[in-house]
């Protein structure tokens, strides 16, 4: 007989719904003869204790189709803006999988096993802080809680939006084998495999698991709605910075041309006058299948080169031993050791320029007036370059014209209208596009004794250390190899300072389209492309090699921590209700988190200045801050009457330094009115510590946003400095939840209000936002340049783009880079109202059939204005609730999540179908450009889906499962981001066909 399940407490009508449809599980929970439920350290808990949670057993699971971690964490009904489909777009995540409870952000969700925490992501953005789900060995879980509320007073930091508890199987005894596979239309299709060993015996059991689970490749261009024409949607995965590009001639006085000067710089000659640049575009745009925007450049559709998917492999190993030492002490210890890889995700085959080349005439008073003081924002390309005489022959039948005499001085290029690869693709991948490297390796461990003294105290001591380390490889060009070659230096033979242009070993990069024989992607072909006539014009593949390096960091996170619990009773000392039950314990924990460049991003100069060797990102500091936390808790049970019972938990914890400390309280309270209903409610505050990096002064951070530029319509990809800020405070929440639990025979609901009070939002400023203040639009009468507080912190190109009103450079197209602090943000007010209903016949047709739902109504999500250290408001209130935001802010509101099922069950057979239901949002990102070409303001639409699940209990120990998942094949609700769908909720897999197999030895 098992002594104990842990459970993380509150409703029971998962559980006993689940239960009803599984005579084995519903014999092995009477079994049961203590819960100690997780949310709650007091042994005995009841499950639908004041708490709002949600159990899922494993046979509940697999009634569903034993979905993924992905499709579980999107389909909870408490859960926005989740990360674990492509996150090309969101840092360094692929192959991760986070769950957002509430949509407060993943990090604001805490992440147990058994109870016990794990470390976070080593890497990313968007999972900055947040654990990695896919890290967790599916084969080894026997049931997932999902407490729906502020848990600090228990927990401590980073419970503000709940807690999900993974807890393993104790139930297997014999060895068990699954396999399934889902086809899916455009890809190979996923599956996976486990086995598992169980062992039971009379002083405890032992646990063995191993998994494989493989992701199949599926492109944008697998399914049509993922690729949208720039006039329908300019934000679906396209850019102003193309290749074919935008050039710039410029004309001299003087003497004709430019000088080569000794350190193999170009100048003009002494006393020569420039006059100013004058734009052109280059050829075979449409032929390589891109279009014209209003300016007539060429739109880059970068995301006909990306996944929807990637290529994803898991391995996954696991071991769990409990044994009883005495008649009063037991032991537990587990490890795991999991790996996911993502070695080609596919990208763009070149990201636009954000970073730029030493001045090209050698120094900052520069002979070469054309570019005084703006040679950083522009890449020089000389007459002598063989793509530039080939587009000077093929346009210039008459060359006396100004524009073909200009073209005889050579041009430049900014960021603004080039890429050294676009639509021609990659040439050293097949397939065109460039590929990103990701992989994670977690081990943890945990291990404890448990017992009792004085036969009434119960403790339980643990020990828990994880670590888990990912490497990121990113492609990149390197700026300054970009430019020797478009000067016909460039090649791993050539020697800069002695070599001759375009000879011997070295050689012209040409970013011209006559360079392009095809589209890499359609394979339309470029009519300007002629080798024939110009045999230098063609770029080799030896210099697309040198140009080209990975960025690599390996990142590591740790954590370690020691728990103490002691439970009890207060020695026959009772209320009218039954005994005073107690607990209290302390936790001692540290944490770590480091990062370590390799190669070119490992030059700390390059680093410190920001700048750093590549095209596209910014170089990263090697860096390392950890810190120790230590913290007591105490609980108390009151059952005041035989109906009315209070539960007390306070927590404090230590952080030291400029944090200090923080106590959080909370209060639970149920009562059983009548014998149907019960109504519950709590009271608590909740909280969370702020990042180690975020306060240790000094240390910053780079990531790169998408910044607009009103004067010309065009968004690009600008660097952001994200600095320390040694006096945040940790952000606090107060959490109030009503409900009502109703059980009248084989019909069971419940209902929560739910509200949360934020203060203090730990966030950073928004480099976008700061830059939209400040060019709030193209009229520059609207432009806050005499704003210090603003204009301080833009990184501005000097001289390029005038003023109009000034006449200074403070002009949205400067924008080289933004600078941003660590805040505390304004203060948020949520709440909503979760629901679930279940009702089971016992004799209906020969089976019992039951009906349920679930969901989540979002009332308000009421943010307040976002201000900068110095008090600047540069994002206005906003209630998010029915919102989306996919390309800067990110964020995914709906009003409404729900499902519908309806199973069946006939003994050996089961059927289950679940209706999913998302309802529609606004978009904010089509709201607010009605006056972009092609974007018109209109809602994310509502989206359905229905799944159909069929098993079989086959002979010989053998279960068959059967599904089909979106069953009419549902393309997801149109949304203004780079994919044309809300990667956060939405479905971009279609109908899936899958099958599994069970086996039981």
């Amino acid at each position: 007989m098992l002594k104990a399940i842990y459970l993380s407490g509150g409703s029971a009508l998962a559980l006993a719904a689940s239960l009803a449809c599984s005579p084995a599980a519903a014999q092995q929970a009477a079994e049961v003869e203590e819960v100690v439920v997780t949310g709650s350290f007091i042994a005995g808990t009841p499950e639908d204790a004041a708490m709002p949670v949600d159990v899922t057993t494993a046979q509940e699971l697999q009634r569903q189709g034993s979905p993924t971690v992905v499709q579980l964490v999107k389909a909870l009904p408490a859960a926005a803006g989740s990360i674990g489909e492509s996150n090309r777009f969101l840092g360094n995540n692929a192959g991760t999988a986070t769950v957002n409870l509430r949509g407060f952000g993943s990090a604001r969700t805490l992440v147990l096993m058994n109870g016990r925490r794990m470390a976070t992501s080593p890497a990313g953005v968007a999972t900055a802080g947040a654990v990695d789900i896919n890290v967790i060995p599916v084969a080894a879980v026997g049931r997932i809680e999902v407490l729906k509320g502020g848990a600090a007073a228990t927990y401590g930091s980073d419970a503000v939006g709940g807690v999900v508890n993974f807890i393993t199987r104790r139930d297997l005894d014999g060895f068990e084998v699954n396999g399934e596979y889902n086809y899916i239309k455009g890809s190979e299709g996923d599956y996976n495999t486990h086995v598992a060993w169980g062992w039971k015996g009379d002083s405890g059991n032992i646990l063995l698991t191993a998994g494989y689970r493989r992701r199949s490749e599926l492109r944008t261009t697998d399914r049509d709605w993922a690729l949208k024409p720039a006039a329908f949607n300019p934000f679906g995965g396209y850019s102003g910075a193309s290749n074919p590009g935008a050039y710039q001639t410029f004309a001299v006085g003087g003497a004709s041309g430019l000088v080569l000067q000794p350190n193999g710089t170009y100048a003009l000659p002494a006393g020569a006058i420039s006059t100013p640049l004058t734009t052109f575009n280059d050829v075979g745009c449409a032929e390589l299948g891109g279009t014209r925007s209003a300016t007539g450049a060429c739109s880059f559709q970068y995301s006909r080169f990306d996944n929807l998917v990637n290529d994803e492999y898991h391995y996954q190993l696991y071991g769990e031993v409990n044994w009883d030492v005495t008649d009063d002490v037991s032991f537990h210890a587990e490890a795991f050791w999991t790996r996911h890889d993502v070695p080609d995700e596919r990208v763009s085959p070149s990201q636009s320029t954000a970073q730029f080349p030493a001045p090209v005439s050698g120094g900052g008073s520069s002979p070469f007036p054309a570019f005084a003081g703006q040679s950083t924002s522009r890449f020089f390309i000389p007459f002598t370059n063989p793509g530039l005489q080939a587009y000077y022959a093929s346009q210039c039948a008459v060359p006396t014209t100004a524009f073909c005499t200009n073209l005889r001085n050579g041009v430049v290029t900014s960021q603004t209208g080039f890429r050294p690869f676009g639509y021609g693709g990659n040439p050293l991948f097949e397939d065109g596009a460039d590929h990103q490297r990701r992989a994670n390796d977690s081990f943890r461990i945990s291990a404890g004794f448990k017992g009792s003294i004085l036969n009434d105290i119960g403790w339980d001591a643990a020990v828990t250390y994880m670590d888990s380390r990912s490497t990121n490889e990113t492609p990149d060009i390197v700026t300054e190899r970009l430019q020797l070659a478009l000067r016909g230096l460039g090649g791993p033979g050539c020697n800069p300072a002695s070599g001759t242009p375009g000879q011997g070993a070295c050689q012209y990069f040409n970013p011209f389209s006559n360079a392009i024989r095809q589209d890499a992607v359609y394979g339309n072909t470029n009519p300007f492309f002629n080798q024939a006539a110009v045999p230098a014009n063609t770029n080799t593949r030896e210099l697309y090699d040198w140009m080209h390096e990975y960025i690599v960091e390996n990142s590591e996170s740790r954590i370690l921590v020691g728990d103490l619990v002691l439970n009890g009773d207060l020695g026959g000392f009772q209320l009218p209700g039954g005994e005073i039950r107690w607990a209290a314990g302390g936790q001692l924990r540290y944490d770590e988190l480091s990062g370590n460049p390799e190669g070119l991003l490992s030059d700390a100069a390059a680093a410190t200045n920001g700048v750093g060797p590549f095209n596209f990102y910014p170089a990263i500091e090697t860096r390392s801050v950890d810190r120790t936390v230590s913290a007591v808790f105490a609980e108390v049970r009151l059952p005041i009457l035989e109906n009315l019972e209070a539960n007390a938990a306070i927590r404090y914890e230590y952080y030291g330094g400029n944090i200090g400390s923080t106590t959080n309280p909370k209060l639970d309270i149920r009562w059983q009115a009548m014998d149907w209903l019960a109504l519950r409610g709590s009271v608590g505050t909740t909280f969370r510590a702020p990042p180690q990096g975020a306060v240790t002064a000094g240390d910053n951070g780079r990531i790169l946003a998408l910044i607009g530029d009103p004067s010309t319509g065009v968004s690009l990809y600008r660097p952001v400095d994200v600095f320390a800020n040694p006096n945040l405070d940790p952000e606090t929440a107060t959490t109030y939840t009503v409900g009502a639990i109703v059980s009248a025979g084989n019909f069971n609901a419940t209902v929560d209000y739910w509200a949360f009070k934020f203060k203090d939002e730990l966030t950073t400023e928004t480099g976008a936002s700061i830059v939209s203040t400040l060019f709030p639009s193209a009229n520059p009468a609207t432009w806050q340049c005499g704003n210090a507080a603003l204009t301080s912190r833009i990184n501005f190109a000097v001289g390029n783009v005038t003023n109009p009103a000034t006449g200074t450079n403070c002009h949205p197209s400067n924008v080289l880079g933004v600078t941003t602090n660590w805040v505390n943000g304004p203060g948020v007010d949520t709440s909503g109202v979760d629901f679930q209903a279940s009702y089971r016949w016992d004799e209906f047709g020969g089976g019992d059939l039951t009906v349920g739902a679930e969901g989540s109504y979002l009332i308000e999500y009421k943010r307040g204005a976002l201000l900068t250290l110095e008090g600047v408001q540069i994002q206005a209130p906003l209630d998010r609730a029915g919102q989306a935001e996919l390309l800067s802010n990110f964020y995914s509101y709906p009003r409404v999540k729900a499902s519908a099922y309806v199973n069946y069950n006939t003994g050996p057979h089961n059927v289950r179908a679940t209706i999913r239901y998302i309802g529609k949002m606004d978009d904010r990102n089509r709201d607010r450009s009605p006056t972009v070409p092609g974007v018109q303001p209109g809602p994310i639409g509502e989206f359905v889906q229905l799944d159909v699940v069929y098993r079989v209990e086959l002979p010989w120990d053998t279960t068959l499962t059967a599904q089909v998942q979106n069953v009419f094949d549902e393309d997801p609700s149109f949304a203004s981001s780079q994919y044309n769908y809300d990667y956060t909720l939405g479905n971009p897999l279609g109908r899936v066909i899958g099958v599994g197999l069970r086996k039981r030895f």
